[in-house]
Formats: structure tokens, C-alpha cells, sequence
């Protein structure tokens, strides 16, 4: 075990889900209305961020209900939100448009952003 000073941090390894196709994976959040579409639907829309290191997507609906700064509630949050697994949301964000390197990118920024 790593001894850390005081004001330091010990690194954290990620935080992993269980995903029943992909096995042990980050989590990334998505609305319940993505989460229950089906590729070969009609787009509802795929907004998505990278904001503070968690993957973040919602559909148009929910994009609806985004305050002046952009961002959802908490309480939306909470209420219309589920866990899939990083590679889940991967494939999510391909069927919309958005490429797995644009996916990486976004990361290593807010990854970036949040090393001093």
C-alpha cells in the first residue's frame, strides 16, 4: 500500500460495472429513453459529454429540459438516468454518429483538465 502526504491524494482505480456483453467496464450514464432505443429506430437524438471524466448522453426529450448553462438538474438527473457500461455506451454513440476516437479524445481532455 501506497503512503500518501498529507494534502495528497492516493491514485483511485476506476470505479467498474459488471456488463452481461462486456464484462468489467467504467459505468457512463445515459437517459432511460436512450437506454431503451433500439439502433434500427429513428434517431432520438444522442447529446453527449465528457464533462468531469463520466460519459454522459442524453436524447432530444431530455435535451429539452436542460437549464440556460446546458446542464440537466440533479433531480432530472436522478430520476431519468441508468448505468451502461462504457463499451455499451461506445456502441450507443457509433449507431449516432459519434466514433470511438471522438469518444477516447473527449476523455483524455476531461482527464487532463482534472490533473493539476
Amino acid at each position: 500500500m501506497t503512503e500518501t502526504s498529507p494534502g495528497e491524494e492516493a491514485e483511485q482505480e476506476p470505479e467498474l460495472i459488471t456488463c452481461e456483453g462486456h464484462g468489467q467496464q467504467p459505468p457512463a450514464f445515459v437517459c432511460q429513453h436512450l437506454a431503451e432505443s433500439q439502433p434500427d429506430e429513428a434517431s432520438i437524438g444522442f447529446h453527449w459529454n465528457c464533462e468531469g471524466g463520466d460519459l454522459i448522453a442524453n436524447c432530444d426529450d431530455c435535451e429539452a429540459h436542460a437549464g440556460d448553462d446546458g446542464f440537466l438538474s440533479d433531480e432530472f438527473f436522478e430520476e431519468t438516468f441508468v448505468v451502461i457500461c462504457r463499451a455499451c455506451f461506445i456502441e450507443m454513440a457509433a449507431v449516432n454518429g459519434v466514433t470511438g476516437d471522438a469518444v477516447a479524445r473527449a476523455e483524455a481532455a476531461a482527464s487532463a483538465e482534472a490533473t493539476p
